[in-house]
């Protein structure tokens, strides 16, 4: 066999072992984009069907504007606080039973204006649950008194907390819970630390609602956190 005919062989050999690798990549791009797009169509579709059932109205939010931010107070049914306005709106509303989402229990929803994401709230904190919203990793639950951590993945494709690194002080995160509620938080602190660390659970809000979002960065080497009131 001749030199140029050897060369010949290795040559069609690279190619063909190249066009393999770039049809799986591709077909792998092409079936993320269409998982994304299911699941935020699913997401979208429940989310829809939640506010009618609720008839949630813009105006209803909860914010800082509306209450007394220079008081705190531990009880939830007087005075002007955060957690004493969540208290009053919920006694004019009916705590909602809502369908499944996936196979798992709602406990509200998430909306960032600035990423663009809108997601229902998995109750369940479990890896399975991670690949089809934001779950609930602790805490009382949305909008309740004291710190409820949210965690979500960052994927390529954009899912779920993916854009969180694009967040700064002073952006708005808005949670609706079952009765209907919607309250506005505002993120005041952001860093990063440790995949083992979790002394962020432990805050003490002062009897008032907050939140912590939580995700991967650095291909998984380090948490990013954001604190939200």
């Amino acid at each position: 066999m001749s030199a140029k005919n050897t060369y010949n062989k290795i040559l069609t050999g690279f190619l063909v072992i190249m066009g393999i690798i770039l049809i799986g990549i591709a077909g792998y791009a092409i079936y993320d984009f269409i998982s994304a797009k299911m699941i935020n169509n699913e997401s979208e579709e429940f989310i829809s069907e939640f506010e009618d059932e609720m008839n949630i109205i813009d105006s209803e939010i909860i914010t800082d504007e509306n209450v007394d931010t220079n008081q705190t107070t531990t009880d939830n049914t007087s005075g002007s606080s955060k957690s004493s306005k969540v208290s009053s709106s919920r006694s004019k509303k009916k705590k909602k039973s809502t369908k499944k989402y996936y196979s798992y229990d709602i406990c509200g929803y998430i909306r960032i204006p600035k990423t663009g994401i809108k997601y229902p709230i998995i109750a369940d904190y479990s890896r399975n649950a991670l690949e089809k919203g934001i779950c609930l990793e602790y805490g009382p639950g949305p909008n309740e008194p004291g710190n409820t951590v949210l965690a979500g993945h960052n994927y390529l494709n954009r899912l779920f907390f993916s854009k969180n690194k694009n967040l700064k002080k002073g952006d708005k995160i808005y949670i609706t819970d079952v009765y209907g509620v919607t309250v506005e938080y505002e993120i005041y602190k952001k860093f990063e630390t440790s995949p083992k660390d979790t002394s962020y659970y432990f805050r003490d809000t002062k009897g008032e609602p907050e939140l912590t979002l939580a995700t991967c960065s650095k291909n998984g080497s380090k948490r990013l956190i954001l604190y939200a009131k």
